[in-house]
């Protein structure tokens, strides 16, 4: 491709022009706008002629036919023709300032419409005949044609009250709409040629003229950038309808139907605002000397990703050949500010190259970002066509297709964010995702709240185990009872010999003397805090939970606003495959989450990245939102639903656990996992806890005579035999000696 310079009209500076095709397209181009100019310019003399003809300001031999046609065919409305002459000029006028716009064909035959109404309106009220009409008078021949003919129809008064109505209607669709958009400000231009201020985050470059010093009373009007001609493009958006199953499955009968919740609107970009930032893309791209084409682009809730294809440079080598290099993706990369910058854009990400894609994927900020909502996911093939309980709907991504994943698969889901940027919401779209397709008896929710204020809205919810937990000193028990429940469902598993619960259910399903286990999420909404209060017991327990709890049907979804190795360390990373990353505050804080970059560069209020376990690079998505008002619907059916039946009123079964723990004091923090270890092996002595529970031998001793405190173990054997056991496999250990003054009362 030979190279061809251009320049471009608002810098003179010469450009590179690399991506316009070849050098016969670039001549046919330019002479299509040739003669778009010259019949522009053609209609604005043939209408000037015929307003001086009208007012008989001029004659001649083809002038006096056609002035006698047109007051004879339209009478008073021949003044309108060179208005309807100047409509084409309005846009290819438009279309030179790189303002590409759609032909509003309802607004031009309203007006039409319209038009021909107010020509049998004027006969009709003239109350002339033929001969006036002829004349020129009123309406002219065509206007008292009309009005003959709806007189024949309607009468005389119902002549009037029906052409009325057709002129008002028709007026209002082709004049309605321009007007309410020439307020807003959103037209091309106002009343006196003064072009609006576009509005925060628009696409559209612009360059101040003036500092608005006060909001109330603002200055001269910024002005927008015109693109260059080989800048135009000429992108259509076709507006989709929402996304339907083509066969919805049914639901089961006991589940609550999808409208306890909310319907989605769809934000909409225009095509203007498309073609101005594609235009800006290859024009700034092209002033560093990086030929580059905008070919497709993909809108999403609340960007709009730009497909950049890199074009060729030339560089003559040292025996003075030409050769043709590719454009490299970490140039276009390096300039992720500059291209932000030319776009009035807080933040842009660039995605090089796009995952299967032969192209460069730029994400711009909508102007005006469209909310998620639940219930249209819910309805996607993209969430049916996942056969599982526990099947979660994320969100919407770039192109705004539809994201679900599977929570079985993962198995467990880490979020990081910084604050406010919809790590809670994140959590409670969660919850009420697996609430709505799942009953109490087969799905149990343990939430995790340290800051008791976000997953407080779930308490009463037949779903949780309990209540929300906000307490730091009962979330420590809450995790180890969790760890309890996974070692007493594999004792189970192995019972029944399954490998998983799934298996262990459908063994049991017939069985009434079998415990059927439902599947447990464990939400824990601030990892950080539980980090600095107990940071070995929760990384132990949260680890030994990741590694262990799948088969049991024990998942966790985790949360920290603070994503640093010393609260994500290397073993809690390693066993949560699944990560979700908002906006954070650095890229150091990207990698540590997600092991990229991209993170930081992210809007907030629920945009996101995803990184799923069979993907190699995160997904952005905008994540679903849930009000209040979801939640507590959701919460009275299920309460309505189950009536005296409803779990809400249950003791947490970690209850037993805590008062265990309170009672034991200051007492080993492994003591319940050494009670545990002499329970199953049936015996006792201190080199079996050193093995078994990885300690040395000082700490055993120390246990070996806190059990024997409590009841667990007898006293030492001469020729150091074990201990006896002397607490079975359903006993209880019996408080300490020194518990308190209330074992002395009892003895």
């Amino acid at each position: 491709m030979k190279k061809k310079e251009t320049k471009n009209s608002s810098s003179n500076k010469e450009i590179p022009d690399d991506r316009v095709g070849p050098e016969s397209h670039l001549l046919l181009e330019t002479l299509m706008d040739s003669m778009g100019d010259l019949a522009a310019v053609a209609l604005i003399a043939v209408a000037i002629i015929i307003l001086l003809g009208l007012f008989g300001l001029t004659r001649g031999g083809l002038i006096d036919p056609l002035i006698e046609l047109l007051r004879t065919g339209l009478g008073y409305g021949a003044f309108l023709a060179p208005i309807l002459l100047g409509i084409p000029v309005y846009f290819s006028i438009r279309k030179r300032r790189g303002d590409w716009v759609q032909v509003p064909w309802l607004r031009v035959v309203s007006l039409e419409i319209a038009l021909f109404a107010a020509l049998a309106l004027m006969s009709t009220f003239s109350g002339m005949g033929l001969a006036e009409a002829e004349a020129g008078s009123g309406g002219g021949i065509v206007g008292w044609g009309l009005a003959r003919l709806m007189g024949d129809i309607f009468g005389g008064f119902g002549r009037v009250l029906v052409l009325g109505l057709i002129f008002i209607v028709s007026l209002f669709l082709g004049v309605g709409d321009f007007l309410k958009r020439t307020i807003d400000g959103l037209g091309s231009s106002t009343i006196d040629g003064t072009p609006p201020v576009p509005e925060k985050g628009n696409f559209a470059g612009t360059e101040p003229s003036e500092v608005q010093q006060d909001s109330q009373k603002p200055v001269k009007a910024q002005s927008v950038r015109r693109l260059p001609r080989e800048f135009r493009k000429n992108f259509q958006v076709v507006q989709t309808s929402d996304e339907k199953p083509s066969q919805p499955t049914k639901r089961d009968p006991r589940l609550p139907t999808l409208d306890i919740l909310d319907h989605e609107k769809k934000g909409t970009v225009t095509s203007r605002e498309i073609n101005l930032a594609a235009g800006l893309i290859e024009k700034t791209l092209a002033e560093f000397g990086l030929p580059a084409r905008v070919v497709n682009f993909r809108t999403g809730p609340s960007v709009t990703q730009f497909a950049v294809e890199p074009g060729y440079v030339e560089h003559k080598g040292t025996d003075g050949v030409v050769q043709q290099q590719k454009v490299r993706v970490s140039q276009i990369s390096a300039l992720a500010n500059d291209l932000a910058l030319a776009l009035s854009s807080p933040r842009l990400r660039i995605e090089a190259p796009v995952p299967g894609q032969a192209y460069v994927g730029i994400e711009v900020p909508n102007r005006k970002p469209s909310i998620v909502r639940l219930r249209p996911i819910l309805e996607t093939d993209a969430f049916q066509s996942i056969s599982s309980p526990l099947v979660l709907g994320l969100g919407r991504d770039v192109a705004g297709a539809a994201v679900a994943t599977d929570l079985t698969a993962m198995p467990h889901l880490l979020i990081a964010g910084t604050t406010g940027s919809g790590k809670s919401v994140s959590i409670a779209s969660i919850a009420v995702c697996l609430a709505i397709n799942n009953t109490p008896e087969d799905m149990r929710l343990v939430m995790i709240d340290p800051k008791m204020v976000e997953l407080i809205r779930f308490n009463g919810l037949p779903h949780l185990f309990g209540k929300v937990e906000t307490e730091l000193e009962r979330i420590v028990g809450v995790l180890r009872w969790c760890t309890v429940e996974m070692d007493r469902r594999y004792r189970l598993l192995e019972a029944t010999k399954a490998r998983d619960i799934e298996m262990h259910n459908r063994k049991t399903r017939r069985k009434k003397d079998v415990e059927r286990l439902p599947r447990i999420v464990v939400l824990i909404d601030e990892l950080a805090d539980l980090m600095m209060m107990a940071p070995d017991q929760t990384e132990h327990t949260l680890v030994r939970l990741a590694q262990m709890a799948r088969a049991t049907g024990i998942h966790l979804v985790v949360a920290t606003q603070r994503p640093s190795t010393d609260i994500l360390t290397g073993l809690i990373k390693a066993n949560f495959p699944a990560r979700i990353s908002f906006a954070v505050a650095s890229g150091i804080d990207s990698r540590v989450i997600l092991d990229t970059s991209g993170a930081e560069t992210l809007l907030g209020k629920g945009d996101m990245l995803f990184l799923s376990p069979e993907a190699s690079v995160p997904v952005r998505l905008q994540g679903v939102y849930v009000t209040d008002g979801e939640i507590e619907r959701l919460k009275a059916y299920w309460q309505k639903e189950l009536g005296d039946e409803s779990p809400e009123a249950e003791e947490a079964p970690w209850e037993e656990l805590l008062h265990r723990q309170a009672s034991l004091g200051d007492q080993d923090e492994i003591l319940e996992q050494a009670i545990e270890l002499v329970r199953q092996r049936n015996e006792a002595s201190a080199s079996l806890l050193q093995r078994g529970l990885r300690i040395g031998y000082p700490r055993a001793a120390r246990l070996m005579d806190q059990l024997e405190e409590l009841g667990v173990v007898g006293r030492p054997q001469a020729g150091g035999r074990t201990r006896e056991v002397l607490m079975g496999t359903d006993d209880e250990p019996s408080a300490p000696a020194n518990a308190g003054e209330e074992n002395e009362d009892s003895t």
